[in-house]
């Protein structure tokens, strides 16, 4: 079993620090390349009125839904601990709300989320190879499994390696997608989009508290008729996702 590196990074968070910012720092580096390439017509300042909206969205979003997936846990906690933690769908989500918001503000119409595609790919490869070698603090584990690849994440425990198998999901679907007749502005991002909330969908049935309960001394994941918020977010979001898709195939 894979053990003796992720006993070693159990006791070293700072490698998932680090490549978190890292993944920041390649996703915005290939969003702004990209948007070189595809310039939107408004202004400078409309166009950071725009970026800002899709940052403020995704800093709400990424801690609302974490703090729903354990709210059981969060609402005992002083409200400095909400922020202890984010979720990766919730901010694409959230992120993309604002940016809808934003284009209301500056009267803009146009599709704008095709750049993201190549930067949130990076960025969520990289992200997750962080929580990969990430112990159990994380929150990003599976729940317990007897595959001879089961991934021991520090606690003696071999666990499917979820967001392992997300950075290997997330560029598959990605090199999919590029095979696909999707030339209409906003088709990529729409059905990237919708495919990452299938995965998240699907994936975290491997995760906790499917199959076991949470880790010791990490938070609880609480369960709403029978599926937890990071699931049923993925639902609407796919849903969401496929309704946009729809309507940019049929312009």
């Amino acid at each position: 079993m894979l053990t003796g590196l992720l006993t070693f990074t159990q006791s070293t968070p700072l490698v998932h620090v680090g490549l978190e910012w890292l993944a920041y720092l390649l996703g915005a580096r290939v969003y702004f390349r990209m948007r070189r390439r595809c310039p939107i017509g408004i202004s400078k300042v409309d166009q950071m009125l725009l970026l800002s909206c899709t940052v403020f969205g995704a800093a709400f979003g990424a801690p609302a839904l974490h703090i729903a997936e354990s709210w059981s846990w969060a609402s005992e906690q002083p409200m400095a601990a909400w922020i202890s933690g984010k979720s990766v769908l919730g901010g694409l989500l959230g992120g993309t709300l604002g940016t809808e918001f934003g284009k209301r503000l500056v009267n803009w119409n146009h599709s704008t989320g095709d750049a993201w595609v190549p930067a949130l790919v990076i960025g969520l490869v990289v992200g997750r190879i962080g929580c990969q070698l990430s112990g159990t603090w994380d929150m990003t584990y599976g729940s317990p499994t007897g595959a001879s690849w089961g991934w021991d994440y520090g606690d003696g425990v071999p666990r499917y390696p979820t967001a392992l198998m997300e950075a290997l999901a997330v560029p598959a679907i990605w090199i999919w997608l590029r095979r696909r007749s999707l030339s209409h502005p906003g088709q990529m991002f729409n059905a990237f989009l919708l495919g990452y909330c299938l995965l998240r969908f699907f994936i975290d049935f491997l995760k906790p508290p499917f199959g076991a309960a949470a880790a010791n001394a990490t938070m609880p994941v609480d369960l709403y008729s029978g599926l937890t918020a990071i699931q049923w977010t993925a639902l609407a979001g796919a849903s969401w996702m496929a309704a946009r898709l729809r309507r940019t195939t049929e312009t």
